[in-house]
């Protein structure tokens, strides 16, 4: 990975991890506020359905930020990020085009652009790798 490339992938797994940490900041602890931005009259009656979830993404958040301090040997961490990324956009995508989503448009929207372009991003970065 030429250094220019290795510039890059530290700042994408370190936006990654920021957008991360106050997704899962927000599920964890203020699901309520997330859940109101959307407006969606679909949305779980209890948080507790959905704070799991917080957890979970802020672990991932961290891997993302550690994966960034040597991102050339972090190939199957950026792997498994690009797929996730894909395919939580792909399922917001789904939503908005199926009528599952109920909500307004700007929320699931930001969800859609901020999921794709990491995901662009990652697969960008295992694209630039050379397989060892």
């Amino acid at each position: 990975m030429a250094q220019a490339d290795t510039n890059a992938a530290r700042a994408i797994l370190r936006i990654a991890a920021v957008i991360g940490l106050l997704y899962g900041l927000g599920f964890l602890f203020v699901p309520i506020v997330l859940f109101g931005f959307s407006q969606d009259p679909g949305v779980p009656a209890d948080p507790g359905w959905v704070r799991w979830s917080g957890g979970f993404i802020i672990g991932v958040a961290i891997g993302a930020w550690l994966a960034s301090d040597r991102p050339e040997t972090q190939r199957p961490m950026i792997f498994g990020l690009a797929v996730a990324y894909t395919l939580t956009a792909l399922a917001l995508l789904y939503s908005t085009f199926s009528g599952e989503y109920a909500g307004t448009a700007w929320w699931i929207w930001l969800g859609i652009v901020v999921t794709a372009a990491l995901a662009a991003g990652m697969w960008w970065l295992i694209a630039s790798m050379r397989a060892d």
